[in-house]
């Protein structure tokens, strides 16, 4: 009798290992690194998990740690100057600005961003009758702008959210470029690389002004001809900017590349990841945040919630997957502009983000428990404000634009933001901890 079962022979499994631990002074170009000898809050890198690019990488590296893990499967091969993935420095630039008051920028953004509208409308005019682009006329809308997020991105972010059906493309793309430089502000870029990004974001649709119009505004359903046809908008953007000296290379992929996806399933050349560059990364998440998040001819305005599970869902395959997750922890829960919905049942529309407490913005309330329209009501929710039983305010939910009537390109809406009413807002007791 057998006492013991009979082991079967297993194959053989190899396992190859593809973290390494690596003293600093062995660093070479190319290599990934994806830990570090220490916590990486407690270093000033942008990004936790890297690819050491320039030599200037490798000695911010060496300056830190005293080793490293390195992901071979990950290492960006650099051959006779072939490497066309540029990146942001992995090192964060520290900013000691004072943030001035909603209700003192907001005058100046409006002005910016209608001024930087006629722009855009004078550039996309241009593309579409093959004309050559003023350049530094989008340089200095982007520098304004810029300046304005720097005092009070709020203010700024609020204007992103007016956009009409009707103007989409051109108000879509001055939202893409401003969404953009407040995401590389977050991230610590340098000014010169984030106006970069904001040039980037402002041309990456041209193309579309060479697209038929009765097929890009076309409320239905395309059919496969009709979106082949929109497929091209990339490469007529790639042809449109190419020809002027003056447009950053960067800002060139960006229009041409903002619809590829890291699994290489992208149009219209099918990059794969380690051909897409760091620009147009951030283009590629903040286009398809905006568009989802507005009224377009074929899709309702989906709720901010909705775009993060987008976002999150095809993070790794179609987006840089550190680079939502940063995005999103940027904008926050309740970005500003998002109607949301408090625990009394109140609707409000959030008109400013806590620079550190994200749960608890300023908003303005529109509509009662019972969702009919009332007084406006200006609510500081990082404050201790209460309801009529004596429990504090807090939001509930996020809801789409559009709910109880309630539309943030409404004229009527946009008044709230007059500088006297939002002065309310600013004499602030120390806030509550979150």
């Amino acid at each position: 009798m057998k006492l013991f079962k009979t082991k079967r022979k297993r194959p053989e499994v190899v396992e190859i290992a593809t973290k390494r631990r690596l003293h600093v002074s062995h660093l070479e170009l190319g290599m990934y690194i994806c830990e570090l000898d220490r916590p990486w809050r407690q270093t000033d890198f942008l990004f936790q998990g890297f690819p050491l690019l320039k030599l200037e990488h490798i000695h911010a590296v060496r300056e830190r740690c005293d080793y490293v893990f390195v992901d071979d499967t990950r290492r960006v091969l650099i051959d006779q100057g072939q490497m066309i993935v540029p990146t942001a420095t992995p090192l964060r630039v520290t900013r000691k600005m004072t943030r001035i008051p909603l209700s003192l920028e907001v005058q100046e953004a409006r002005e910016a961003y209608l001024s930087s509208s006629l722009v855009l409308d004078q550039v996309l005019l241009d593309v579409q009758q093959g004309r050559a682009i003023d350049t530094k006329a989008c340089q200095a809308l982007v520098k304004r702008n810029l300046e304005s997020m720097l005092r009070n991105e709020s203010a700024m972010l609020w204007l992103t959210r007016l956009k009409s059906q009707d103007l989409y493309t051109s108000l879509h793309c001055l939202s893409v470029s401003i969404l953009a430089m407040g995401f590389g502000t977050h991230l610590g870029l340098a000014d010169d690389k984030i106006e970069l990004l904001g040039i980037a974001g402002l041309l990456h649709d041209v193309g579309k002004m060479k697209i038929d119009p009765t097929i890009l505004n076309k409320p239905g359903k395309l059919t496969e001809e009709e979106f082949q046809h929109i497929k091209l908008h990339p490469t007529f953007g790639y042809q449109a900017l190419c020809s002027q000296e003056d447009i950053p290379a960067a800002a060139i992929q960006a229009a041409h590349g903002h619809h590829e996806r890291l699994d290489g399933k992208g149009y219209p050349q099918g990059l794969a990841h380690y051909q897409i560059p760091f620009t147009t990364r951030v283009i590629t998440i903040v286009d398809a945040f905006d568009a989802i998040t507005s009224h377009r001819a074929y899709d309702d305005a989906r709720p901010i919630q909705t775009a993060y599970d987008v976002l999150r869902s095809s993070a790794g395959q179609q987006f840089d997957e550190a680079l939502v997750h940063e995005f999103i922890r940027w904008l926050g829960v309740f970005p500003v502009g998002t109607l949301v919905e408090l625990h009394t049942g109140e609707v409000g529309l959030v008109l400013e983000k806590h620079p550190h407490l994200h749960l608890r913005p300023k908003v303005v309330v529109l509509r009662s428990s019972n969702k009919t329209p009332c007084e406006p009501r200006y609510l500081d929710l990082s404050q201790l404000t209460v309801d009529a039983d004596g429990t504090p305010y807090r939001i509930s939910s996020g809801i789409p634009d559009g709910s109880y009537g309630l539309f943030i390109a409404d004229p009527q809406l946009q008044r709230i933001l007059h500088p006297e009413l939002l002065a309310v807002l600013e004499l602030e007791p120390e806030p509550v901890d979150d």
